[in-house]
């Protein structure tokens, strides 16, 4: 699956290749980029509401003295916003957050670590595909969805289950996104509204090519793995994902296959970016050498922001989500992270599981989408984010796609973790000009072996 780390928005990478080149910055920028040039930086207030349940009990608050807390780096602030709450809420209490982690990955690893030394994680953030991980391995227990708010959104839940059973409450939800430069595409006569499906895509690449602007018309980055995100995404538009409902391979199904094939018509308009931040995103929007690109959601409104800011030097810029094959429909495949309870003691679970309702708040899922334009979990933080959306309309789209979102693959066997990489692999193949069908083929067959 898309075990993708969180793209930087285009203006903190932009900024931290700045402070690169110029070895450390000077003394006028922030200390952390990321602080100012979100799209916007502002505490959040966490709390449970009263949500019958999910406070603990009297006993279990007067019991529990020290809570943990495991996520990677980018969700300090979200971490924070429950650490106060429930700090304020339960006198005494200590919340310890760990947020070192730069990945998911990294994040397991940092878990298990501790368990072995003796340090229990009461509360961890995991990505969806690693669900079955902390599952299996870390411990995670069934959640009960009664505990979260009337407000929380109801058809998100199944992206959380490993089995039939609750492991992770979705806290942050992701989709591709096609983004494109509309001076460019005017100047070629293309019309947004037909960038919808594929071969709409590929008929205003030929038009982009032939207008002469010396732009490459399209960049499908395939790092971070966003190779097997977007093949999967676009098989999944004809109701075929690359992974079958008995969690097998399924890479020459006629939907991959015309997936391959438009790749592979793509790879013909020039290189294909390596990686989706320092790659895709520079090049489209610093650089202009490209008028498409793909991005996780995520990173839209932060990309948006920072091209308007550019003034003269900018361009007008839109945003839709990835296009489907033709006489497919949007059933795009999720990206994002889910909240865990990994303590097994009584009292420990009940002062766990309401911070987990705390850090869902509508308060906090707010802040958290004007931070990181992710897909709200919560409709009441939706209805609160109208001027959000109206500053960044491009991505009031992305918010109809809530209950067609498809659950990622998780890849069992020894060597599974290794699939989605072999299979961005595969398609680099593709975009670099390897038949299409031939090499789906051999990617079938490696996956076939790498889940043995």
């Amino acid at each position: 699956m898309i075990r993708i780390r969180r793209l930087l928005p285009l203006t903190v990478a932009v900024t931290m290749l700045t402070l690169t080149a110029c070895g450390g910055g000077g003394d006028s920028g922030p200390a952390n980029p990321a602080e100012s040039l979100r799209p916007t930086a502002r505490s959040a207030a966490a709390g449970v509401d009263n949500v019958a349940g999910a406070t603990a009990s009297p006993e279990c608050a007067a019991k529990v003295k020290t809570l943990r807390m495991a996520a990677v780096g980018t969700l300090n602030d979200v971490a924070k916003s429950g650490k106060a709450y429930m700090e304020k809420a339960h006198p005494g209490l200590t919340v310890d957050l760990n947020t070192t982690a730069p990945d998911y990955t990294a994040l397991v690893q940092q878990i298990s670590a501790d368990r072995s030394a003796g340090r229990s994680v009461d509360v961890a953030v995991a990505g969806f595909d690693l669900l079955p991980v902390f599952a299996r391995e870390l411990g995670a227990q069934e959640l009960s969805p009664r505990l979260l708010r009337a407000s929380y959104d109801q058809r998100l839940l199944g992206l959380g289950t490993v089995g039939g059973k609750q492991i992770g409450i979705p806290q942050q939800v992701s989709s591709l996104a096609l983004v494109y430069n509309l001076d460019v595409l005017t100047k070629a006569g293309v019309d947004p509204a037909t960038l919808t499906t594929t071969a709409g895509v590929l008929a205003a690449a030929d038009k982009i090519k032939a207008s002469g602007q010396n732009v490459q018309p399209i960049d499908l980055s395939t790092g971070q793995q966003f190779g097997q995100w977007i093949l999967n995404t676009l098989a999944s538009s004809k109701g075929t994902p690359i992974q079958d409902a008995a969690g097998r391979p399924a890479l020459t199904t006629p939907a991959a296959r015309e997936a391959a094939a438009f790749l592979a018509k793509v790879g013909t308009y020039g290189p294909q970016s390596a990686d989706p931040t320092q790659g895709g995103l520079l090049r489209f929007g610093i650089r202009q050498q490209t008028a498409m690109t793909v991005v996780s959601v995520a990173s839209v409104a932060g990309g948006l922001k920072f091209i308007a800011g550019q003034g003269a030097k900018g361009f007008r810029a839109g945003a839709i989500p990835f296009p489907t094959l033709p006489g497919g429909s949007q059933h795009p495949i999720a990206g994002g992270n889910a909240l865990t309870v990994l303590a097994t003691d009584r009292c420990q679970r009940e002062m766990a599981t309401e911070l987990v309702v705390s850090l869902l708040s509508p308060d906090v899922v707010e802040a958290s989408t004007e931070a990181l334009s992710y897909i709200p979990v919560d409709t009441q933080a939706t209805s609160q984010l109208g001027s959000f959306y109206d500053t960044y309309p491009q991505l009031k789209p992305f918010l109809a796609l809530t209950g067609s979102l498809v659950k990622a693959p998780v890849w069992g066997g020894a060597r599974g973790a290794e699939l989605p990489t072999a299979l961005s692999d595969q398609v680099v193949r593709i975009f670099k000009g390897e038949d299409p069908a031939k090499t789906l083929a051999a990617a079938q067959a490696e996956a076939v072996e790498l889940t043995r």
